[in-house]
Formats: structure tokens, C-alpha cells, sequence
């Protein structure tokens, strides 16, 4: 693979064995996230809306709480070699998550991963109030993402030969078709199947570090 390839990963589900915020959730919210979280899927709510009002199910919540829950969050178990091959390899690797970076940030560091960019929406806890902020928003997604993810797909076009994308959940159906490579399980592969879009199924980076693309 040539120097000017870049990774754009997801993060809930993808590097994570669970979705971090689905899990959160299932833990603390009122059960109607659910039903929130159907409207999301089926593109009837968007991303900003839909987390502030899943959020706001959660009631009582206590710091020692809250940051007890990270350490019950667990990362698939190649991700660490697979970043490391790509730093060796001199190869980008970007996180563009539509969750949130305090999420991701203290999920990687207990692996020692702090160097890794983050594109995610902003989220603070504070005396038991989730705040939340989505800079990359953008008003045209037909999706209504908090992080619009084919507008960082574009982006690094114009800077990198290959784009490759990992993925797995309705976050990144619309980035899958936009991608010059991409890397699909879950519910993006169904997605993909459905659209009829051209990916390589894996289920965990162990796979993708295996795929011919790392043998050039």
C-alpha cells in the first residue's frame, strides 16, 4: 500500500466490541431510548436531537457513575496491532465517529492510545447534566448526523490517493458509498448488500490487517 492511504475507522462497534453509546444507554436510560434510537435508524430523527433526547432519559447519575463505566468498555482485540502496523507503515489513521471524543478518549487511553486524531461531537458531564456540542455538523446531511462523515471523506480526498473506510453501523451508510475502499460488517454489510456497494466483509481488524491492501 502506498504512503498516501488513510484509514477513517468508526468507533462505536467498529473498534469497540459493543456500541460504547448503545451500551450506555441500555445500563442508565428509561427503556424509551429505544424507541428514539429506532427513529434514528429509520432517518427519522436526527443524530443531535435523538442523542440529547436518549440522554436526557438518564436520571441521577453520579460521577463515580459514570466514570465507572468506562472501564467495562473493551476494544476489539486487533485494534492496537492494526494502528501500530499503520503508524510502521507510515500509513494516516483518523477516528470519525458520529458518538462522542470524551467517549473514544478515555476508552483508548487505558490502552495507551493517545495519539490517535478524533472527529466526533463534543460532550461534557457535569453535576449530573450531560452538555453536548456537534462542531461538524453540517445542515445538508440527509441524515442528520451530529458528525457528518462524508464531508471528512471529501476532505481527505483531495489529500490522500486512497480512502479506506471501516465501519458497521447505520452511522456510515452514507460514507460507504463514497469511500475508495471499505470495510463493512453488521449492519453496514447488510446496508452494502441491499445498495448493492462494493465492500470487504471482516469482523474484526485482525482481518484487515490480513487483507492483500497491507501486502504492497
Amino acid at each position: 500500500m502506498e504512503n498516501d492511504a488513510i484509514f477513517i475507522c468508526d468507533f462505536d462497534g467498529t473498534i469497540t466490541k459493543k456500541d460504547t453509546i448503545n451500551d450506555f444507554l441500555e445500563k442508565f436510560a428509561d427503556k424509551k431510548w429505544l424507541e428514539i434510537e429506532d427513529d434514528w435508524v429509520a432517518g427519522k430523527v436526527p443524530t443531535c436531537d435523538a442523542m440529547r433526547m436518549q440522554f436526557g432519559l438518564i436520571k441521577n447519575m453520579t460521577r463515580e457513575v459514570f466514570d465507572r463505566f468506562f472501564e467495562t468498555v473493551e476494544i476489539d482485540d486487533y485494534f492496537e496491532k492494526f494502528y501500530k502496523l499503520c503508524k510502521q507503515k507510515n500509513i494516516k489513521v483518523v477516528i470519525v465517529s458520529d458518538g462522542f471524543e470524551y467517549f473514544i478518549r478515555r476508552v483508548l487511553s487505558k490502552y495507551g492510545i493517545n495519539d490517535i486524531e478524533i472527529y466526533s461531537n463534543h460532550f461534557e458531564f457535569n453535576d449530573g447534566n450531560f452538555i453536548m456540542e456537534f462542531p461538524y455538523k453540517n445542515d445538508e446531511c440527509q441524515r442528520g448526523a451530529g458528525t457528518c462523515k462524508c464531508s471528512f471523506i471529501q476532505k481527505f480526498k483531495k489529500f490522500y490517493k486512497t480512502v479506506i473506510y471501516v465501519g458497521d453501523g447505520a452511522s456510515d451508510f452514507c460514507p460507504a458509498s463514497k469511500a475508495d475502499f471499505l470495510f463493512a460488517k453488521k449492519k453496514l454489510l447488510e446496508y452494502c448488500k441491499k445498495k448493492n456497494i462494493v465492500y470487504v466483509k471482516y469482523s474484526d481488524f485482525n482481518e484487515v490487517i490480513k487483507h492483500d491492501i497491507f501486502k504492497n
